[in-house]
């Protein structure tokens, strides 16, 4: 099978987010996947995988006929640390990285079967309130097995740490421009700068991730769920659990104190810094990312985790 289609949400996404530069990776993506396909001596087993931002991801064999996963990204700061989370997992909980291009960041994982995406699986017995509670459980015991100390290695990229992204915020917030402030308004953006010195020396650091929902956690045969498409960051445990707890709160059915709880047990973490985290999180969507339409929605569910 010849190089596939780009799926239209990749080519998108990549064209609005990167502009000029994002078209140049497009055009050079056949040609990448040609001489990775030689390199690594694959053949291609399927079309590529629809959905996702801002990566090729396609089914391939390797050269013993085993299944493998190859995944070209468009490199960029968020993503950039992939592949040195998912050396240091080494098939703990993630799924396994056998090989990696540090020219065009390129992976070749392991293949989960069936796939199963966590989010739309159905347990048998569980009316949906209760599933979505197995859900969380499964979710946040993954990801405090992810979390470990971090330990560069030679030819992997260095990961970003979260303190950079509070120094972000706290030079923003100080001086907001005319729509954040009118988006957050001023009790929110004092609150918001709080949160970013109180979180700035955090009690430990590690591989966290920044993208934690269950869209990206799927069945596999070797573990029961495995994570795919890590986003890691040098960070406190409550880094994950405020990440997960704001796409929960947002579009979850449990919200509220109970959900604080259950994210920051599952987690091992402390329940105020995942709290502060994850209020920090509403702040930034509210700020820049959701749409004029959406903000009362997401106004009312940043305001249930702020009574938690």
């Amino acid at each position: 099978m010849r190089f596939g289609v780009v799926p239209s949400s990749v080519r998108r996404d990549v064209l609005n987010w990167h502009g000029e530069s994002g078209r140049a990776w497009l055009d050079d993506l056949p040609r990448t996947v040609w001489s990775l396909k030689r390199t690594w001596s694959l053949r291609m087993d399927g079309p590529p995988y629809d959905g996702g931002s801002h990566s090729y991801v396609v089914p391939v064999r390797r050269e013993d006929d085993s299944p493998a996963v190859l995944k070209v990204i468009y490199l960029d700061d968020e993503n950039r640390g992939e592949p040195t989370a998912l050396h240091r997992y080494q098939g703990d909980g993630a799924v396994e990285l056998y090989d990696y291009d540090p020219a065009t960041g390129a992976m070749l994982m392991e293949k989960a079967v069936p796939g199963n995406r966590l989010k739309s699986t159905r347990f048998f017995g569980h009316k949906t309130p209760a599933a979505a509670w197995r859900r969380i459980g499964i979710a946040t015991g993954l990801y405090r097995r992810l979390w470990r100390p971090y330990e560069p290695a030679a030819g992997f990229p260095d990961l970003p740490a979260a303190t950079e992204m509070l120094d972000a915020w706290r030079a923003e917030y100080r001086d907001p421009d005319a729509d954040v402030r009118r988006r957050l308004g001023d009790d929110r953006l004092r609150e918001a700068l709080a949160r970013c010195d109180d979180l700035a020396d955090a009690p430990e650091t590690g591989i966290a991730n920044r993208d934690t929902h269950l869209t990206n956690i799927v069945s596999a045969e070797r573990e029961p769920w495995l994570v795919i498409d890590p986003k890691p960051y040098l960070a406190e445990r409550a880094f994950d659990g405020g990440y997960f707890l704001f796409t929960q709160e947002l579009y979850g059915p449990h919200s509220g104190r109970d959900l604080l709880r259950a994210v920051a047990d599952g987690l091992g973490a402390d329940a105020e810094r995942v709290k502060a985290w994850a209020l920090l999180r509403f702040a930034a969507h509210l700020a820049h990312d959701a749409d004029e339409r959406e903000l009362d929605e997401v106004s009312k569910a940043m305001r249930e985790l702020e009574d938690a």
